[in-house]
């Protein structure tokens, strides 16, 4: 299935190539399990069909042929693809997309009033070959994204076997091994005493485990957005740590209506989330501040405490230089990659330590709570052109 990084990119080259063709419309056809799919149209004519099977359809015999194909006034039989997709048209370019193995596709460039020639056929064949070599290099970047995050995910599933082995179980095997003691007391008070400790002592336990469930996802996160869950880790790094945490999240009025994307609300949640576990358990801190903005284009969140500061060896440039273990770095700057960003931690001015996320949304999928995914004119386009 076309990732959202995929849809926006053969939406951003359909309006390029009708450019380059002076053509009424062009599509982009992706051949996925058996269906070609119409992933993006631009110009003119908007087709009434925007999947077609390819055994038994015009569309898929020429997809199947994988030759080029240049038609003048369709008639009978060669008109049958215009007549498929619900479209018209006087002339019609078809160039097979080829992408090594990994499945293939269709360029199709219409004109409704004059032929193509030859020049055009050239250039559509060069155009039709670089939206191959993206497509191609898009799906090997998500397959190592896809790669790196099953890596980290193991190794969240081992940090949180080990919190709850070290801290939740051995808790709950302190409370059964008192309560066993306890059986055995003839002293009514000395027995509910013990009782009583033991009851606490499962308060304690079930406040740490609902403290573990919020961090392994925040309810708020997928419920109300990454402001308010951040917001919410804000009050419980107060109210747990003892570190007074101040919010400045100014993610523009658009984001009344449309959400980032949920990997990058993840990614930027998480970073904030260990950046200020740092904070509180080696920062020797009183204050943070989180802020989060977007602008231009970017994303930007931050962290920044008046705590001791880092020694010139720990500090960690854009590129990576730098901290390489401990702190959590790793994992930050690794979630920072996957989402195609930037990590820096250095010095705050006077005091303190500011870690600094930076992330283009250029290429990414925007997400609306109504929106259409392969909608022909997609509500976060002039953003991302203007990026």
């Amino acid at each position: 299935m076309l990732t959202g990084s995929e849809l926006w990119l053969l939406r951003l080259m359909a309006d390029r190539g009708l450019a380059l063709l002076d053509a009424s419309s062009l599509l982009m056809v992706i051949e996925e399990r058996g269906e070609l799919r119409v992933a993006a149209a631009s110009g003119e004519s908007k087709p009434r069909l925007r999947i077609v099977p390819v055994q038994g359809s015009a569309l898929g015999a020429l997809y199947q042929a994988g030759e080029p194909v240049a038609l003048d006034r369709p008639r009978g039989q060669d008109a049958a693809l215009l007549h498929e997709l619900g479209i018209e048209a006087r002339a019609v370019l078809v160039e097979p997309l080829s992408m090594e193995g990994q499945g293939g596709g269709l360029v199709i460039a219409l004109r409704r009033d004059s032929g193509f020639r030859d020049p055009d056929r050239q250039a559509l064949s060069a155009f039709a070959a670089s939206v191959s070599q993206r497509l191609v290099a898009e799906r090997s970047v998500e397959i190592e994204r896809l790669r790196y995050g099953m890596e980290a995910r193991e190794r969240e599933r081992t940090r949180w076997a080990r919190e709850i082995h070290d801290e939740s179980i051995q808790g709950i095997g302190v409370l059964r091994l008192q309560l066993a003691n306890a059986r055995d007391l003839d002293d009514r008070d000395a027995l509910k005493a013990a009782v009583d400790a033991v009851l606490e002592g499962l308060g304690t336990e079930i406040d740490g485990l609902r403290h573990l469930i919020t961090e392994l996802r925040p309810a708020a996160l997928d419920d109300l957005g990454l402001a308010a869950a951040l917001q919410a880790l804000a009050r419980r790094m107060q109210a747990i740590d003892g570190l007074d945490v101040q919010t400045e999240i100014g993610l523009g009025p658009e984001h009344d209506s449309k959400r980032l994307d949920p990997e990058l609300e993840s990614t930027i949640y998480r970073v904030v989330q260990e950046a200020l576990t740092n904070v509180s358990r080696h920062a020797q801190a009183t204050k943070a501040l989180v802020s989060v903005s977007e602008r231009d284009g970017v994303v930007r969140a931050s962290v920044t405490d008046d705590g001791v500061g880092l020694p010139e060896a720990d500090r960690l440039g854009p590129r990576g230089d730098g901290l390489e273990g401990g702190f959590g770095m790793s994992g930050m700057r690794e979630r920072a990659e996957l989402v195609g960003g930037e990590l820096e931690l250095v010095p705050a001015p006077g005091r303190g330590t500011v870690m600094r996320l930076t992330v283009p949304l250029a290429g990414r999928p925007a997400v609306s709570p109504i929106g259409d995914p392969i909608s022909d004119q997609p509500a976060d386009r002039p953003a991302r052109d203007a990026a």
